[in-house]
């Protein structure tokens, strides 16, 4: 039998939890895990998992760290770092968490579970020759207070690719590339995850910023959910789906979401503009009341609640930025990004004060 292959993780967090016991669950993985606040937890008992899938698991990973330095002291060579926390470039820098695992020559390739866009081109600029594996998760998870239970709730699925897709530069993937991403991806199904590879990562990340920076964003901005304009006259309505207009236009304008493309999670084939608004727009705002859709916060919302930093750069700057690179007027998107990035900045204030 081969040695286990040893990984790496950074973040354990509810989803960080899940996917390094699916790991581990393939028996052919060993999870280090590295823990920052929520340290003793995991060193001493492990965390009760609740899954409906799997019932109450104790688990705890094969090792835990404080800190990267730990992890790395005994030159272990990992062959995939997973990192699963959340990007905030404009707090902590991608390459500035990792610097320890990029400086040790020890990780063989990185992994990523995160929403936004471009979270990986820090990354891929600071440790160029390290192949990237990019992922997102549809999944439902919560930690408890004091972090002693973690509850994942219905089904899952993860999407994943090589960052960068390939381009007119670049027309296929490295071996290591190749070879990081069928491990992650084995690995992960052997242990019972549900796994979708993408051709183009940067499209199927597109596809679900689109709802991520509409419906997130509007949370955001009006601190409840989006049943809230669901009274509203048809006036109203069309400033919502103007909004709307301006990231799912952006998409098409470059590509990233194709009419006929399959969508994930649930595999559905893409329309276009106007037809995707409508589609969405009902799904969202004029849903039956009390229906879940009506009850979800989405994480961004949670975040401002509990004066945590949140993903704006990576869900709405990302979107101002390649808009602004390809010429296409996104103002109301522009001004959402704006006032986000001062409540941003509040926070952040808060934190350092």
């Amino acid at each position: 039998m081969s040695d286990p292959t040893d990984v790496l993780l950074i973040g354990l967090g509810s989803i960080g939890t899940v996917y390094a016991y699916l790991l581990e669950r393939s028996g052919k993985a060993r999870v280090t895990a590295v823990a920052r606040s929520n340290y003793d937890v995991y060193a001493n008992n492990g965390v009760s998992l609740v899954t409906d899938r799997f019932g109450t698991i104790q688990y705890k990973p094969y090792r835990v760290f404080k800190s990267q330095e730990e992890a790395l002291a005994d030159g272990t060579k990992y062959a995939l770092c997973v990192v699963a926390t959340k990007s905030l470039p404009d707090v902590l820098p991608t390459p500035t968490l990792l610097a320890p695992s990029i400086a040790s020559d020890q990780v063989g390739a990185y992994v990523l579970i995160q929403n936004g866009l471009g979270v990986e081109t820090d990354l891929h600029k600071a440790a160029p020759s390290t192949p990237i594996v990019s992922c997102l998760a549809w999944i439902s998870t919560t930690t408890s207070q004091g972090g002693s239970v973690v509850t994942w709730k219905g089904a899952d699925k993860l999407g994943c690719g090589v960052y960068p897709p390939p381009s007119d530069q670049r027309v296929s993937f490295s071996a290591p590339e190749t070879h990081a991403l069928e491990l992650w991806t084995s690995l992960l199904k052997d242990g019972g995850a549900a796994v979708v590879q993408a051709d183009n990562i940067e499209s199927m990340r597109y596809s679900k910023n689109v709802l991520t920076a509409s419906w997130a964003g509007l949370q955001g901005l009006a601190r409840t959910q989006a049943a809230c304009f669901a009274g509203l006259s048809a006036a109203h309505h069309a400033q919502i789906k103007k909004y709307q207009r301006e990231i799912i236009s952006l998409g098409f304008k470059t590509g990233l979401l194709v009419e006929g493309m399959t969508l994930q999670p649930m595999g559905n084939t893409a329309e276009g503009v106007e037809e995707t608004i409508e589609a969405d727009f009902n799904r969202f705002v004029l849903a039956p009341q009390g229906s879940p859709v009506t009850q979800h916060k989405w994480s961004l919302l949670v975040d401002i609640e509990n004066d945590r930093p949140f993903e704006v750069e990576v869900i709405l700057g990302s979107v101002v930025r390649l808009a602004q690179s390809v010429g296409h007027d996104t103002p109301l998107v522009d001004f959402a990004y704006t006032v986000l990035s001062g409540v941003q900045a509040s926070i952040l204030a808060k934190r350092q004060g």
